[in-house]
């Protein structure tokens, strides 16, 4: 071996590791495959499981929702015979996935002269068929989908039966009792069903395919087969009898695993062909049903080992092909490489503009490339990492951008526990003021508006963690430790409310719409950190205060700063707060106290003007039909109110009906004549009190108008 030449050592070494490496890595290749397969395919199956479950689902969801209509509609308007019928007709007509549809009512309960009274439409081929159900050979009282759900008294699906004397299919029915009120007490009337067919969900089951030989299947709520491709097993056999047969306990078990609710992708050997597959398995929500969905071992893996039988004929041919380059290249390596450790070592110490000639064979010149060419990338990293600090630094603090280029630990994901106070504003009904806007004016607003607030949080040091529209969540306190960061939060509040006054202005001026912003600050523990994934990492805060600071801001009205208790315990001595209130949120135990501050002493000295919000008597009173509001959706009108007094910012509004402090309102103006007058106009309703005459007088505060609304204001007020 001493004297053995460069080309053998080589050989020798070099093939012995790249076989023992090749092994090595053909053998982690499999089972790494194996298992990826695995979890891809568990994941599949669960993907494909719970599709088809959905499709099931919803057809089942939307046939309960026809007895349970139907139910309610008998309980209030009792039918005639022919309606009832009609009724029934028009039902299974204009829903396709239902079979047929019966209403059966008790002994005596429909007519005190008739015994049986259960008219029952189901479809006959492409047409409608009326039938009367209850005979000495059919007594529909004593079936288990009349019977049952008379006994628990709530809805219920029923086993896949046969259904003799009715249908005359396989079907499963949804019955849901209905009942009339006698004397105070509730009466059971009779039973409401929707029959499903089912041959329908055989077809969609079957539709399922799963690689060559694998398929899906239905258990009922007792582990029958409600499908399966196997005929012979449908509503003849169940998992327990086939588990039986095979005298096999891990499949009884999952058999009571799946009738109990359960989900999951277990081994199993295949129910007719015995051979081993994998089964994902999981409920079907109110039916007590289960799918399943059998995938073949053999095909499961067959891909693992084809590409198996192919690397290694790549490998060995490549093992061959390296002996043979490596004593070709051998005598050429050498002595380029020493030029290249060489300047190798210049660049270790930081000169990155060393080079290396580009010259001999081509890898060696195609290396020397490569090598010059690392040091013109490292040259133009260091110029885009200044580059990326100065220009990420417009969105946050450069103190963030610092962190997250020089410390390694600051990339990597993850958070720790800080106090921070957390800033949230929102311009009111904006959507729905700009709805109508052309989109070059939308964005020229937009930059106004966010181009001053952004201004404004980065001159008190706040790190933006997310702008939305026109929404915008900041926070300030971390990652660099501010101690007065609850002061300094509150003022930067105050200085955004007082900017938006010249917003407004030019707003105005450039024919925009009137818009109010409200802001809200809270103090609180946070999880502060990089939040996302490898892919895609944001410096951000979350937690319960980020969340209760949105539920504040909910609540502000235009023009107002709201800050939390938290936050005004640490200020309470420099603040200047105009209105203390107490509103009960969301998912709040409790009442929750709000401070609306207008001012701040000390080194910011920040106030706002006092805003006009004087109320002037109405010589007439101005109609309006009031919309409520609950999550920006109208859910509940009031066509009887009218507007008593009025100012640029507020209405006083008597209304018949109800309104709830706090909730948002679209107020719709009228003319003389009862026509809408057009434009739009949000508001908050801030305040309700009973008048005389069952009527109620609300304050209902503007948070964004339309111009032409807002000049018919100000012509009202006598100031157009």
């Amino acid at each position: 071996m001493k004297n053995s030449g460069l080309a053998t050592r080589l050989i020798l070494f070099i093939l012995t590791s790249t076989a023992v490496i090749f092994v090595g890595a053909l053998t982690y290749n499999y089972y790494s495959s194996k298992a990826a397969i695995m979890a891809e395919e568990m994941e599949d199956a669960k993907n494909l499981a719970l599709a088809t479950g959905n499709k099931i689902e919803a057809i089942l969801q939307g046939v309960e929702k026809i007895p349970r209509t139907l139910a309610a509609v008998i309980e209030l308007y009792p039918h005639q015979r022919e309606d009832l019928v009609r009724l029934l007709n028009n039902t299974v007509v204009n829903n396709p996935d239902i079979y047929g549809v019966a209403v059966s009512f008790e002994p005596f309960a429909f007519d005190p002269k008739t015994y049986y009274f259960a008219p029952y439409v189901y479809r006959d081929q492409e047409q409608m068929t009326v039938s009367f159900l209850g005979s000495d050979t059919y007594r529909y009282f004593f079936l288990d989908w009349y019977q049952i759900p008379k006994e628990i008294q709530r809805p219920l699906w029923s086993e896949p039966y046969y259904d003799e004397g009715g249908g005359n299919i396989i079907m499963a029915t949804y019955s849901v009792p209905f009942y009339r009120s006698r004397e105070g007490r509730r009466e059971f009337r009779g039973v409401v069903s929707a029959d499903v067919s089912l041959m329908g969900l055989k077809d969609l089951v079957a539709s399922v395919k799963i690689f060559q030989t694998g398929y899906a299947f239905l258990l009922s709520q007792n582990g029958g087969f409600v499908t399966h491709p196997e005929q012979h097993l449908i509503m003849r056999e169940s998992i327990f009898s086939v588990a039986a047969a095979k005298n096999d306990a891990d499949l009884r078990r999952l058999g009571r695993d799946m009738i109990q609710g359960g989900q999951g992708f277990v081994p199993v050997s295949d129910f007719t062909s015995g051979k081993k597959s994998w089964m994902y398995y999981t409920p079907l929500g109110s039916t007590g049903w289960t799918l399943g969905v059998i995938y073949p071992e053999e095909e499961l893996f067959a891909n693992v080992r084809h590409l198996s039988q192919r690397l290694i004929i790549i490998g060995l041919i490549g093992l061959a092909f390296l002996g043979v380059v490596i004593v070709t290249l051998s005598r050429n390596i050498t002595k380029p490489l020493r030029v290249l450790a060489e300047t190798t070592t210049a660049l270790g110490h930081g000169d990155f503009s060393v080079t290396v000639p580009e010259t001999g064979p081509k890898e060696i010149h195609q290396l020397a490339h490569s090598f010059n060419e690392l040091g013109e990338q490292l040259t133009e990293y260091i110029a885009k990492r200044d580059f990326i600090r100065d220009t990420f630094g417009r969105y946050v603090t450069q103190e963030v951008v610092k962190r997250l280029l020089e410390s390694r630990e600051a990339l990597e994901l993850g958070g720790e526990t800080r106090e921070v106070s957390i800033l949230m504003s929102d311009l009111r009904g904006f959507t729905a003021l700009t709805a109508d806007m052309e989109p070059e004016n939308v964005v020229a607003f937009l930059n106004r508006y966010l181009g001053k607030m952004i201004e404004i949080l980065v001159d008190f040091r706040a790190v933006i963690d997310e702008i939305i529209g026109d929404g915008i969540l900041a926070f300030f306190g971390a990652p660099e430790p501010l101690e007065d960061h609850p002061v300094r939060a509150v003022a930067c509040a105050l200085t955004m409310q007082a900017a938006m006054e010249e917003i407004k202005a030019l707003n105005v001026a450039d024919g925009f719409p009137h818009l109010e912003m409200g802001i809200a600050v809270n103090t609180g523990e946070v999880v502060v950190g990089n939040i996302g994934s490898e892919q895609r990492t944001k410096y951000s805060v979350v937690g319960a205060h980020v969340n209760f600071t949105g539920r504040m801001e909910s609540f502000s009205v235009g023009g107002q700063v709201l800050i939390s208790p938290a936050t005004y315990s640490r200020v309470q001595d420099l603040v200047e707060v105009k209105e203390t209130m107490a509103v009960q949120m969301k998912g709040v135990p409790g009442k929750s106290t709000l401070y609306e501050v207008r001012g701040i002493r000390g080194p910011y000295n920040i106030h706002l003007k006092e805003r006009q919000e004087t109320l002037t008597s109405l010589p007439e009173r101005i109609n309006v039909h009031i919309h409520r509001l609950k999550e920006k959706i109208v859910f509940a009108k009031n066509e009887t109110a009218w507007i008593t007094h009025l100012s640029e910012t507020t209405a006083m509004v008597t209304f018949a009906g109800e309104l709830g402090e706090w909730e948002d309102v679209h107020l719709k103006l009228l003319d003389d004549t009862g026509q809408v007058i057009p434009g739009k106009i949000y508001g908050k309703v801030t305040a309700v009190k009973p008048t005389t005459d069952h009527l109620q007088e609300a304050q209902i505060r503007f948070t964004s108008v339309s111009p032409e609304i807002y000049q018919l204001i100000r012509q009202t007020l006598g100031r157009g």
